[in-house]
């Protein structure tokens, strides 16, 4: 995120040295994050189109023809077979792996096959072999075991520079097998152009992000943008595994018109449920003006220096196929200085720099199933259907620096419930605290959770409901809990209203075309109801608000795949004294 701005603070705002204790913790964490070994040795006509092409692509790839010279040899080659599901040969050996790019644009598709996307195939550069093979949780030698296939394929389809992965067998030869890795690259040099509009505010920005540079997977952006807030300029460098091991890398610098802002990330993350070790550290700096809104009007604006370094390292106790159970210890400074602008308004949040290490139990089920036209429009979509819950505990003492004594605590719980073929229920829960033993710092907690409902009625037509609560207890103004905006009240300016109670109610009915514009856009549409109020805090007491709206959501089935173009016109039906009679609201969202 981002560095201090180059204005000065008075002497005591500046950040401390951490004491001695505090700086041999880092030293010995951070040290064993990065000497850690790598573990990574370790619509329904175009759906069915869709799938009719992958399929044949898959039964090209499986005729004997096409066999690895190395898959078998003598006489097993007399007795070459192809079989496309790897689930029937649980247990045999791989004897080879191939890989297999698919372009951007399939020329064999008449639709496709045009000078333009000729053009564009040959302009863009195929992801390397190598970076796919780094990243499978199979090797030639080993044991088909379809669940680590599976895993490979829902990791590879993760990427934001692959449309889509699979594995299928590419030839059977006697109890050994040889497999084919099948990606689709999609278009991934975005130049950016954007302009949007949300709660009655408009913003815009250009610049470009290539998210496979060269072909290695590698992501690097440059832009600029604008909004009510501020303007900047940042470039940004990420890797999910760098120099194709499994390390993720993310740096990030911006220049803002109220600050600077830096991130540093490096993270050896569990990749998959039966990665024994993780370890990382997560820094970020930034400096920005912080404004608060209520009913569209400026009522406080205050400097913000925000520093936050965590490392960590986790271990995997128990763990297996279905579940694994997880213990991570860490260290943490979380720093806050808040100074007055010519804005101010109110009185501004007391200064914070907390310091604790603490202790983190996780529970994860690894259950998933495949869906089409739940989040996305006409993709597949690895949703996890089990459970995951973790608990944080952790202290902050005067020895590691600390004014006061305090204790903190985090807590975060998912489950989906799928019942019969056309129900699903989605649950998530929070909890987010600190308390303090001794002195009169606040004790800020917040609370909440959220059930999801979806009626899948078919491939075209569905229903989604969703209820939210949140609550909060002595929160700093910063911290406080809204609505409005785009993504919760979509008829009201963002931060309409602001406290710490809140709840949102929305009901929409979506539709997903089958049509594919230039086989490149993908079409669909909602209409919507949305209801909610945020209140306490000391604020006068707020109306329940309630807008409709409708809007078209657009998906490219080329690049950007994993985003959601939302064009909303909703109308407000409470509180219209204070708002325009309707608002126009462009965001791009993971989901529909």
């Amino acid at each position: 995120m981002g560095v201090r701005k180059t204005e000065e603070y008075p002497v005591e705002a500046r950040l401390p040295m951490v004491g001695s204790v505090m700086r041999r913790w880092f030293a010995v964490l951070i040290g064993c994050a990065l000497a850690m070994p790598i573990w990574a040795q370790e619509s329904q006509q175009a759906q069915e189109s869709q799938q009719a092409q992958e399929s044949q692509q898959a039964q090209k790839s499986q005729q004997a023809g096409d066999v690895p010279v190395d898959a078998c040899s003598g006489k097993e080659r007399a007795e070459v077979s192809a079989a496309g599901n790897y689930l029937a040969h649980e247990g045999k050996t791989i004897s080879a792996i191939r890989f297999r790019t698919q372009d951007v644009f399939d020329t064999a598709d008449p639709r496709e096959d045009n000078g333009i996307y000729r053009f564009f195939n040959w302009l863009h550069i195929d992801t390397r072999p190598r970076v796919i093979e780094a990243q499978l949780l199979f090797r030639p030698g080993e044991k088909v075991d379809a669940d680590r296939i599976a895993e490979s394929e829902r990791l590879l389809r993760t990427r934001p520079y692959l449309g889509n992965a699979y594995v299928t067998v590419d030839a059977v030869c006697g109890d050994r097998v040889a497999l084919l890795v099948t990606t689709r690259d999609i278009w991934t040099l975005d130049p950016q152009v954007s302009a949007g509009r949300e709660g009655g505010e408009n913003k815009h920005g250009f610049g470009f992000s290539e998210e496979n540079l060269f072909g290695s997977g590698t992501t690097l952006t440059i832009g600029y943008d604008k909004d009510r807030d501020r303007s900047s300029t940042s470039v940004g460098f990420y890797s999910p595994h760098l120099f194709n091991t499994r390390l993720e890398t993310e740096l990030g610098f911006a220049d803002t018109s109220d600050g600077q802002q830096t991130h540093l990330t490096l993270d050896l993350p569990f990749y998959s449920v039966q990665t024994p070790w993780a370890a990382g550290t997560r820094n970020w700096d930034v400096t920005q003006d912080e404004i608060i809104r209520y009913r569209d009007e400026d009522i406080n604006e205050f400097k913000h220096a925000a520093e936050f370094h965590e490392v960590s390292v986790a271990w995997a106790f128990a763990r297996s196929r279905a579940r694994a159970h997880r213990l991570a210890f860490g260290m943490t400074q979380d720093r806050h200085i808040f100074r007055a602008t010519d804005e101010t308004q109110a009185a501004v949040p007391v200064d914070e720099n907390l310091v604790y290490s603490w202790l983190q139990y996780q529970y994860l089920e690894n259950q998933f199933a495949v869906y089409r036209n739940l989040h996305l429009l006409h993709q597949t979509e690895d949703i996890a259907t089990g459970k995951d819950a973790w608990v944080r505990l952790g202290y902050g003492g005067s020895s590691l620096g600390n004014d006061q004594d305090f204790a903190r605590y985090e807590a975060e719980y998912t489950d989906l419930l799928g019942v019969g073929e056309h129900h699903l229920v989605q649950f998530s829960a929070y909890l987010d605290g600190r308390h303090y033993t001794t002195g009169t710092m606040p004790n800020e907690r917040v609370w909440g959770g959220d059930i999801g409902y979806h009626y899948l009625m078919g491939a075209k037509h569905r229903w989604y409901v969703q209820l939210r609560y949140d609550e909060g207890h002595q929160l700093a103004q910063h911290r406080e809990l809204t609505v409005g905006g785009g993504h919760d009240m979509r008829g009201y300016p963002v931060e309409y209203q602001r406290g710490d109670k809140r709840y949102v109610f929305r009901v929409e009915r979506r539709y997903i075309s089958n049509l594919h514009l230039f086989n490149l856009l993908r079409l669909g549409g909602v209409v919507y109801v949305d209801a909610g109020r945020t209140w306490g805090a000391g604020y006068p007491e707020a109306t329940h608000l309630s807008n409709v709206g409708m809007g078209l959501r657009l998906s490219s089935s080329k690049a950007k795949t994993g985003k959601v173009l939302h064009l909303d016109l909703a109308v407000p039906l409470a509180d219209k004294q204070y708002v325009d009679s309707f608002q126009w609201v462009i965001t791009a969202s993971s989901k529909l």
